[in-house]
């Protein structure tokens, strides 16, 4: 089993939602479906529900980078890195609005994700902390 493989599952939680320019702060409920794709790579479908409105993405991760779309609109211009730190799959991205971090570790029964954002040359500042259960859920 590959590393990518060993985060494969349904997942469900709670997530602290930390405010942006596109999200107050808040609480939120999410599902992550993690699933293999085509040449190894790890397919990554979120569903975010908070009480004032929703965020659905998919992303797509490769050991040599990975891609993320989403419904705010942001389209990658390239693929960022993906990298392991530790245990963590750690997902890098960079575009004109900056950079982007997200971390993903899990222990088999649990999944936990940090995201990370900086406008331009910027410190890197939290966007969302989750953990979650696998679930039966798809």
């Amino acid at each position: 089993m590959t590393a990518l493989e060993a985060l494969h599952g349904c997942w469900a939680g709670e997530e602290e939602v930390f405010a942006t320019a596109w999200t107050p702060a808040g609480r939120a409920r999410a599902e992550l479906v993690l699933a293999g794709g085509p040449g190894d790579a790890l397919i990554v479908d979120y569903s975010e529900t908070r009480a004032d409105g929703s965020m659905t993405g998919h992303g797509v991760v490769r050991e040599d980078g990975w891609w993320w779309f989403d419904s705010y609109g942001f389209v990658p211009a390239s693929p960022g890195t993906a990298t392991w730190n530790a245990g963590e799959l750690v997902l890098e991205r960079r575009s004109e609005r900056g950079r982007n971090v997200m971390i993903l570790a899990s222990d088999g029964e649990r999944l936990t994700m940090r995201l990370f954002a900086a406008s331009g040359d910027g410190e890197l500042e939290p966007l969302v902390a989750g953990e979650y259960r696998r679930s039966s859920s798809s």
